[in-house]
């Protein structure tokens, strides 16, 4: 019963992704001196460092949800190709993690698209 519940509800989460996703020009690009990397953010910053940090200067500038999935697709190979079994157990988690904390709408500093801001009126 637990993990029907549980399937439902990351069921819920994506499909409310899918419908919220902003579909961004990926042509605009935003100031590259003004980005910032936190690292893996909620992670540990191991041996795998240089793949949050290119992960985070796509998400910096957000776009398409595809560009975001093909991002975090991105992520998973790049952390899951670093040498040691413990990286093949960590990229699953940290897609997971990226999926569902990197929803631009969150009001987390690393969701999709932070370097853009939030719209003000």
């Amino acid at each position: 019963m637990k993990k029907i519940a549980f399937t439902i509800a990351l069921t819920a989460l994506f499909a409310l992704h899918t419908v919220a996703q902003t579909n961004a020009d990926s042509t605009a690009k935003s100031v590259a001196q003004t980005f910032k990397s936190d690292g893996c953010s909620l992670f540990p910053n191991g041996k795998y460092l240089d793949c949050c940090i290119e992960h985070d200067r796509a998400y910096f500038d957000g776009g398409s949800w595809t560009m975001r999935w093909r991002t975090d697709k991105k992520l998973f190979k790049c952390v899951a190709a670093k040498k040691g079994f413990e990286h093949k157990l960590i990229a699953p988690l940290m897609w997971a993690g990226v999926r569902v904390g990197g929803l631009h709408f969150l009001p987390t500093p690393f969701r999709w698209g932070f370097g853009r801001g939030r719209n003000s009126k």
